[in-house]
């Protein structure tokens, strides 16, 4: 189906206070929930629609990360007629695999190099100033390909991975895993 990128923020986050930061850089913040996430998360954690795009599949989050582009092939129409001509996992894997060692460098980027850091300059610039804000002690993102709903998609949380906001780079940015829940920090707040 889609990327959707979700986000998680502290137990007792007023979304008002933060609603200028959030239509200024055109996020929408509602809320999930999702049972199965929910209780792989902290204790009564916050859980959230980040963006307000239909969907997240052109994300440049992850873009490096091989995975995105492996789930993009492995859920197309191709592979479903592969599925129905019987084809094994194992060939499939290797099929997709091959596609993507031989895929074209120059067809990967659909954005140019400008685009691209337009736009981690702009998921930097979010939440740098998301924990700036005093209300706000961690922010969460985490990205995941849903085969279902956002509220009753069933997948487990692989890792969590704590972040200081100086230490955001963006190599971190494109090269995000999915299902690893990425939790932000204020310097001073670890």
């Amino acid at each position: 189906m889609c990327f959707y990128i979700t986000a998680t923020l502290p137990e007792g986050t007023q979304l008002e206070n933060l609603s200028s930061i959030l239509d200024k850089y055109e996020m929408k913040f509602s809320e999930i929930h999702n049972l199965t996430v929910e209780s792989q998360l902290r204790p009564k954690e916050l859980y959230f629609r980040a963006t307000k795009s239909y969907c997240d599949c052109d994300t440049v989050l992850g873009s490096l990360n091989r995975q995105q582009e492996y789930q993009k092939l492995y859920n197309s129409k191709k592979v479903k007629t592969l599925k129905k001509k019987k084809w094994s996992e194992e060939r499939i894997n290797i099929w997709i695999e091959d596609k993507l060692k031989n895929k074209d460098p120059k067809k990967r980027k659909k954005l140019t190099s400008l685009e691209i850091e337009n736009k981690l300059n702009r998921w930097t610039k979010f939440i740098q100033e998301l924990l700036n804000n005093k209300s706000v002690s961690r922010m969460g993102i985490l990205k995941h390909w849903y085969s279902g709903g956002l509220e009753d998609e069933e997948f487990i949380i692989k890792k969590t991975e704590k972040i200081l906001l100086n230490e955001i780079t963006q190599e971190l940015l494109l090269n995000l895993n999915e299902d690893t829940l990425y939790e932000f920090f204020p310097n001073y707040n670890y």
